[in-house]
């Protein structure tokens, strides 16, 4: 290795050893800065002595001097005219030797006048070249290109741009996602850059001590600036060294590696939540930070403007689409006003922030609150009008949330900022869950948001206790985290509440029922069979009326949409939709049980069969299929499925039907063994999620399966055509016996590997009927999950009649409805218990 390769190579492992042994991420930095900076100016001394007139440049995160593990190597080569032939193939060996000691050059080359015109034209590029530091070369150079750069830019169409940017970067990001963006996320470190980019084109220097200097942030600021970028530099150091690369994404797979080497708790789950809460914690303070500082640098540029004021009241003034105070001492003087800017701000739409002064004065006061603010009757009344008046309120519990006024002002609230959910569907923290499901709630309330839930809309708004459905909104997992049924713990937070803020006591009521009951519409709707009369009496007796009846189902709609994106579907949605209108019927006074509306079923059978077929062959095929068909299929797939068998029903028969984005499968062949285990594995082989699964094994000894499946999230709509003409040609050679199905062995996803759940098993004996059960599985979802527990249920001899298939993103909730004579012996229900726990383990 040349001798300036090896000095590189020892500088920067040695700088990588002093940061592990101190942890702090600003030494670390200095020491790689510079070891890099050695290398390069003696790379550049051997290979452009004859080319004086050019010159080396750090930009972007090298000309800050940020300079991480595996960062690219930001540099610029400037020339003061066109490169020569000879100067480009210097500019190629200089290149080829930062690629050969793994430097990652990212190099921005040509004249003074190429690179500004670049700029001018690339926001990007402009702001890689407002961090430009001189290296090596001629400095006359450098100068000449800092000068050049600083007399065309644009100063306010700068700013503008990269708040521009920052917003279209926050809104790809969830605010805090399970795996955050450490760079790029919500209050990440570009947030911090940002800031200073805007101080830096203003001539500022990019420095904490010195926007404090200028009154552009107070001490505290400093401290918590400071602070934060200190704990998400060290982060992104770690997440380098972790995982061998670049790599910006606390992903799954390394928190727990990231968490052990920082020295977190003592269990792999304690010491991630550790983790993951120090940096919700930063990113926090950089997004509470960036509404204060970015708005006064903004306002340094155009402090020379014409400005929009005028009066709203005695202590108030708008500015600018901002709200603003007259006296910085009020909000601590008069505390009332600290929600009172609030209310004024949800109900005038002409405002749409508050000043950052104000922001900062109203902040100040908010970290001083204490008990006595609660328990004031004004407060109340305060707090509780966000809900009724409902114009704004999503952005409104945000800022309340995001400054630590709900925490302060709603002690339970606190327990869940930032708490983290290991159940493999929540993709939030609870705090920002809640907030999300409030929102959608929200969404529901307002006509121009009615073509996405067009149903769930027209009962919302309908509904007359609105205010209501927004509490339970903010009620329902308040009680998470506390080690027992957060739905029942819940209770006592929102009766309270209602007691305090003097709620009409069937209010209350309702509220605290909706808390309690908040799980209940969508575990009877996705584990269980909601076309059977006797679960939508069962769930009648808890939600005895139609007030619970429309309030639990516009809670459950908007809870399972802000649970994770993946969840949701049209599929759900009809499910819910389903058994709404059942429990409606119900609780309307048409009752039936299964009896009565199998002969129902029948003779909506009968009557659109008979138009193009004789009564004989209807009668055959009743007596082929048996009674049993018309307990398990509703109408809808009895009306699809009748038609497609009667011409021939001793004949095998695969049938297709799209709708939205879903694919129902009908497979209809004469029993063999394993044959539910081995459809599922062909299904499974074309990537297709199953939602949904009856299984029927007729009276002349048919199977009847109905699947219902869906295209998974890399898929897109266009692909729906292909896969089901593959899939179609696959089970029609299946079930002629001119295909077999392999099995092959499928990982479950990375958060399933890192974040696993224990599975569980729960098998329930029918009450009624002897040697039928009912098992309910929840276990990490992957694919061909399906078909190894129904291979493990022909390997025992239980039949499986009915599946109720619930996946939650990287969780499944399945329910199955299974007959066996055998599981009454204690020894073959263990081994049964055992070798499902095998396949879920």
């Amino acid at each position: 290795m040349p001798p300036i390769a090896q000095t590189l190579h020892a500088a920067k492992w040695q700088a990588i050893e002093t940061y592990l042994a101190d942890r702090r991420p600003l030494n670390y930095f200095r020491h790689h800065t510079v070891a890099v900076e050695n290398a390069l100016c003696a790379w550049w001394a051997e290979l452009f002595s004859e080319h004086e007139e050019l010159s080396l440049l750090a930009i972007g995160g090298f000309g800050r001097k940020e300079l991480y593990p595996h960062s690219d190597l930001d540099l610029a080569i400037a020339a003061p005219h066109e490169l020569t032939d000879a100067q480009h193939q210097k500019i190629t060996q200089f290149i080829q030797i930062l690629w050969d000691n793994q430097l990652a050059p990212a190099i921005k080359s040509g004249s003074l006048k190429q690179l500004a015109e670049s700029a001018k034209h690339d926001l990007t590029a402009d702001t890689a070249f407002l961090e430009t530091r001189f290296l090596a070369g001629s400095l006359k150079t450098a100068q000449n290109f800092q000068i050049l750069l600083h007399n065309q830019r644009d100063t306010a169409q700068f700013i503008e741009g990269k708040l521009l940017e920052m917003s279209q970067r926050h809104a790809k990001q969830p605010a805090f996602a399970l795996e955050p963006n450490i760079k790029n996320g919500v209050g990440g470190l570009r947030d911090i850059h940002t800031m200073m980019w805007l101080a830096k084109v203003q001539n500022l220097r990019a420095d904490f001590n010195h926007l404090q200097k200028n009154q552009v942030i107070n001490h505290i600021e400093s401290g918590m600036l400071r602070s934060s970028y200190r704990t998400l530099a060290k982060l992104r150091i770690e997440l380098h060294l972790a995982a061998g690369r670049a790599e910006d994404r606390l992903i799954f797979d390394l928190q727990n590696t990231v968490a052990a080497n920082l020295g977190y708790g003592n269990q792999a789950q304690q010491a991630i939540e550790q983790l993951m809460r120090q940096f919700y914690r930063a990113a926090k303070n950089i997004s509470q930070l960036n509404q204060i500082i970015i708005p006064m640098l903004r306002e340094r540029i155009y402090v020379n403007y014409p400005r929009m004021t005028h009066e709203l009241d005695e202590h108030y003034y708008h500015i600018n689409h901002q709200i603003a105070i007259k006296n910085l001492h009020l909000f601590e003087e008069q505390p009332e006003h600290i929600f009172g800017i609030v209310q004024k701000l949800q109900a005038n739409n002409d405002v749409h922030t508050i000043a950052p002064k104000t922001l900062r004065a109203w902040w100040t006061a908010v970290q001083k609150l204490d008990s006595d603010f609660y328990a004031n009757p004004i407060h109340r009344a305060q707090f509780l009008s966000f809900f009724q008046m409902g114009t704004g309120l999503s952005a409104t519990m945000r800022l309340l949330n995001l400054y630590g006024v709900l925490a302060k002002y709603l002690p339970a609230w606190d327990k869940i900022v930032g708490l983290l959910q290991h159940d493999l569907f929540h993709v939030y923290p609870v705090d920002d869950h809640i907030l999300m499901v409030l929102r959608n709630v929200r969404r529901l309330a307002i006509e121009s948001h009615s073509h996405e839930l067009p149903f769930a809309s027209s009962l919302m708004q309908g509904f007359e206790k609105k205010y209501v459905l927004y509490l339970a909104a903010l009620f329902h997992d308040i009680a998470k985290g506390r080690n027992g049924d957060h739905a029942k713990l819940g209770v006592a937070d929102a009766l309270a509440f209602a007691t305090d803020h003097r709620l009409p006591e069937n209010d209350g009521e309702l509220l605290a029922w909706l808390v309690e009951h908040h799980l209940l519409f969508s575990i009877v709707a996705q584990k269980q069979d909601i076309h059977d009369p006797e679960v939508v009496q069962k769930f009648c007796q808890t939600v005895d009326s139609t007030e619970k009846l429309t309030a639990l189902y516009l809670l459950t709609v908007a809870d399972m949409r802000g649970t994770n994106p993946k969840i949701w579907n049209t599929w759900k949605a009809q499910l819910l939709e389903t058994l709404f209108q059942a429990a409606l019927k119900y609780l309307s006074g048409e009752h039936a049980n299964r009896q009565t509306l199998a002969w129902h079923r029948k003779q909506q059978a009968f009557d659109l069969l008979k138009q193009n077929h004789d009564e004989k062959r209807i009668r055959q095929l009743w007596q082929a299929l048996g009674d049993a068909y018309f307990v398990y299929y509703d109408e809808t797939e009895i009306s699809w499925q009748l038609p497609e068998l009667i011409d021939d029903f001793e004949q095998s028969c695969v049938r297709m039907k799209t709708q939205a984005d879903r694919l129902h499968v009908l497979v209809y062949m004469r029993n063999r063994e394993r044959l539910f285990t081995r459809i599922c594995r062909l299904i499974s082989q074309h990537g297709l999620d199953i939602l949904a699964a009856k299984a029927l094994i007729t009276a002349h000894d048919f199977i009847l399966d109905e699947f219902i499946l869906q295209l998974p999230e890399q898929f897109n709509g266009n692909d729906m055509a292909r896969i089901q003409n593959h899939l179609l040609f696959q089970l029609q050679e299946f079930i002629q016996g001119k295909r077999d199905v392999s099995h092959h062995a499928q990982a479950p996803s990375r958060r399933a590997r890192y974040q696993p759940i224990a599975p569980h098993i729960q098998l329930t004996p029918d009450t009624e009927r002897a040697e039928w059960y009912s098992l309910e599985i929840t276990a990490i979802n992957r694919p061909a999950l399906l078909a190894d527990i129904t291979e493990v249920f022909a390997q025992h001899k239980v039949r499986l009649y009915h599946a109720k298939i619930a996946t939650l993103a990287d969780r499944v909730e399945d329910v199955f409805l299974l007959h066996c004579p055998y599981l009454d012996n204690t020894n073959k229900e263990l081994a049964f218990q055992t070798d499902l726990l095998k396949v879920l383990g």
